[in-house]
C-alpha cells in the first residue's frame, strides 16, 4: 500500500475510532498529509491497532505512545542510513515527541524508569547511526 493511503487509513480510523487518543493522532497525521511525509506500513498498522485498542480500552495512552516511538525511532534510523533525510528526521522527530508523551503519562501511573529508558534510546541512535 502507498505511503498516502497508509496515512489516509490512519485518518478513517481515527474518525471510526474517536477517542481522545485519535484526537492527538488525526491533526498530526494531517499535518504529516500535507507534507507528504513517509511512514512505513508496519508502523501505521501499529497506529491503527494502537487507536483500535484505545478505543476499546484493551490500552492505554502510555503505551501507544510508548510503541509509537519505539516505530518512529527504528524508522527514522533507517530512513536517514537510506539518505531519505527529510523523513528520517521527521520520524526521529516524532519518536522524540511520542518518547516524552509517554514519559509524562507513564510516570503518573507506572513504576517506569524514564531516564534508562531514554538512556537506552540514545545509545541505540548513536551505535545504529554511527555504523553507517
Amino acid at each position: 500500500m502507498n505511503e498516502g493511503n497508509l496515512r489516509q487509513e490512519i485518518e478513517a480510523t481515527c474518525e471510526t475510532y474517536d477517542s481522545l487518543y485519535a484526537q492527538l493522532v488525526k491533526p498530526i497525521n494531517q499535518m504529516l498529509m500535507e507534507l507528504d511525509a513517509s511512514i512505513l506500513e508496519e508502523t501505521a498498522q501499529q497506529i491503527v491497532d494502537n487507536l483500535k485498542a484505545f478505543h476499546a480500552g484493551d490500552k492505554d495512552i502510555a503505551d501507544c505512545h510508548w510503541d509509537e516511538s519505539q516505530n518512529f525511532m527504528r524508522d527514522g534510523m533507517k530512513l536517514l542510513k537510506e539518505g531519505d533525510l527529510a523523513n528520517g528526521a521527521l520520524q526521529l522527530f516524532g519518536a522524540g515527541l511520542n518518547f516524552a508523551s509517554y514519559a509524562v503519562k507513564a510516570a503518573s501511573s507506572k513504576n517506569v524508569h524514564i531516564h534508562s529508558q531514554m538512556n537506552d534510546a540514545f545509545k541505540h541512535i548513536m551505535s545504529e547511526l554511527k555504523e553507517s
